[in-house]
């Protein structure tokens, strides 16, 4: 009988298991795809990944940013950046696998293409059932995303509500790097690389366009329950960056995906298991970022399992689900507080750009906040207090108290 099962070979389960073998666990990793595998994703890293990753990932960097470049529902222009901001994009394949592969080489067991079709409790442990196969632990680590089984067969979650689920289309759009340069940068007013997001282009979500070192990474994401027309819209957006960088697109490798958003699901810990990273929800509602919020997780998540074996208990695994309500999930509420504000109105998107161009240090706090670069809860209180002191009518009409 294995120390710990993973269930799910993404970041949050990579990152999981690799950290609980270096910490001497009996550490098995089951994962469905054979890696690597194609994983719908704008790519984008924030400076809070490369801070929580402690092995060297800068030959998967196909470029870097320093900057986020608003495009709101009028056409308005904002730029969100900050002095000494850096942040990278990777193609999510090679980003997943590589990782998977450091968990291989620090001693995970590590099995993939064999899909778990249920999950038993024994008197002592956990199995997970396989097609053919069967896998034992003291514990289990759900980290098999937002259609994964764990949540349900532990009777954490049935379904996801439709609030707390998106859905997205992404493609890309092959180009050489001057071709990038140019489209990314079509009128020569700003020097940085920045990643393109649109406003507007459909209710409580947004578009992308980021440069990648041989492509554009496309895409467009809203919530589940404002994605009735999705697809119609997806075109038009596709239109519409062609009309406005002036360049012709050739779409290819178009997929969709389902990703959750806000994290408050009501439990992460079933009897000796903990759901990790999209499977518990993990993400932010703003950006639907959920790279960061996997590693850490995983990370908890890895540390707590170590503490439960050490201690022959898994009763500490209850520890998992205090440290993610005192970390993680504080900041994911106070991002679904940026979320009703920002997603309400157009009005709204358009008011909180004028402030951003307006005031240099609103907008550092809200590149900080989107970026994860400081801990969120601290800069929103920050944030608030600011517009209160200093623009009181526009934070009337943003709906801050």
């Amino acid at each position: 009988m294995h120390d710990l099962l993973v269930i799910g070979g993404g970041p949050a389960g990579a990152t999981c298991a690799r950290r609980a073998a270096e910490m001497g666990l009996d550490v098995v990793l089951v994962e469905k795809e054979m890696f690597p595998r194609e994983k719908p994703c704008g790519g984008a890293l924030s400076p809070r990944v490369i801070d929580l990753l402690d092995v060297d990932i800068s030959h998967l960097f196909q470029r870097e940013y320093q900057g986020a470049l608003l495009h709101t529902p009028s056409g308005k222009q904002t730029i969100l950046t900050r002095d000494g901001f850096k942040g990278y994009l990777i193609q999510r394949q090679e980003f997943d696998n590589f990782l998977l592969k450091k968990a291989d080489e620090a001693g995970v067991e590590v099995i993939q293409g064999s899909e778990i079709v249920a999950i038993e409790h024994l008197r002592k442990g956990i199995r997970a059932l396989g097609v053919g196969e069967s896998y034992k632990a003291h514990l289990l680590i759900g980290a098999d995303g937002v259609n994964g089984i764990t949540s349900k067969h532990l009777r954490i979650r049935d379904r996801w509500d439709p609030e707390s689920i998106a859905v997205c289309i992404k493609a890309e759009a092959p180009m050489n790097s001057s071709q990038i340069e140019q489209v990314m940068t079509p009128d020569g007013r700003h020097n940085l690389s920045v990643l393109d997001l649109y406003f507007g282009m459909v209710e409580w979500g947004y578009g992308w366009c980021f440069p990648l070192r041989e492509s554009l990474n496309i895409g467009i994401g809203c919530r589940m329950d404002k994605s009735h027309n999705l697809r119609d819209r997806w075109e038009k957006f596709i239109s519409h960056i062609e009309k406005t960088k002036d360049c012709e697109l050739e779409i290819v490798g178009e997929t969709s995906a389902r990703v959750p958003v806000g994290g408050l699901t009501g439990r992460y810990v079933a009897r000796r298991s903990m759901l990790v990273g999209d499977a518990a929800g993990l993400v932010s509602p703003v950006s639907g970022e959920g790279i960061s919020y996997a590693i850490e997780s995983g990370i908890l998540a890895a540390d707590t399992a170590s503490n439960a074996v050490r201690n022959k208990s898994s009763a500490y695994i209850t520890e998992y689900e205090q440290r993610l309500k005192q970390g993680l999930l504080r900041e994911l509420t106070v991002m679904r507080d940026l979320t009703r504000i920002l997603y309400k109105s157009d009005a709204n998107i358009e008011l909180i750009c004028t402030i951003a161009d307006e005031d240099p240090v609103l907008k550092e706090y809200l590149t900080d906040i989107l970026a994860r670069v400081k801990p969120t809860t601290e800069l929103w209180n920050q944030f608030s207090k600011r517009m209160l002191l200093h623009h009181p009518l526009k934070a009337i009409r943003l709906g801050l108290s």
